[in-house]
């Protein structure tokens, strides 16, 4: 019998995720994400706050437990930048046997993230808040690898 998969995706804001995400979801892959928890809580309008991020973190862990239990495909719509970030997923993935699988968008400038990310500012339209955590990710970025745990590494062109 062939492993279920688990989609991590890698790759600053602005950088395809959430479009990729969707063609995931097309071939029946469920979605895990915390920013559709974060739409969840303020019933369809975007709601960050950091009295509940600790609450989001969990369920979205919760969720994907849960999932795997089911043995369904799964894609985790996050950005995923450092090995840390990505650990969180393929500690259970391999607890369910799941093949871990990474995404790798593309390097954008920070022009090029940050304009796509106006597009669907999730209700934040300062520009500066979004060059600031763009940079934050951009530091912190680690290049995937095998030795994390994965099975196949796909990197997408821009």
């Amino acid at each position: 019998m062939k492993p279920k998969d688990l989609i991590i995706l890698t790759g600053n804001i602005g950088s395809g995720k959430s479009i990729l995400t969707k063609q995931y979801q097309a071939k029946g892959y469920v979605v895990i994400a915390r920013d559709a928890l974060r739409y969840a809580i303020g019933g369809g309008t975007y709601v960050f706050n950091t009295e509940y991020e600790a609450i989001i973190w969990e369920t979205e862990l919760l969720m994907l437990e849960f999932f795997m239990k089911l043995g369904v495909n799964i894609v985790v719509d996050e950005v995923g930048v450092s090995k840390a970030m990505r650990l969180r997923y393929i500690t259970p993935a391999k607890k369910y046997e799941y093949a871990v699988k990474c995404h790798v968008l593309p390097k954008l400038t920070m022009k090029e993230s940050i304009d796509r990310r106006m597009r669907d500012p999730h209700g934040q339209y300062n520009r500066k808040l979004w060059e600031s955590v763009w940079l934050k990710f951009a530091k912190i970025y680690e290049e995937p690898s095998f030795e994390e745990g994965f099975t196949e590494i796909i990197k997408t062109v821009a």
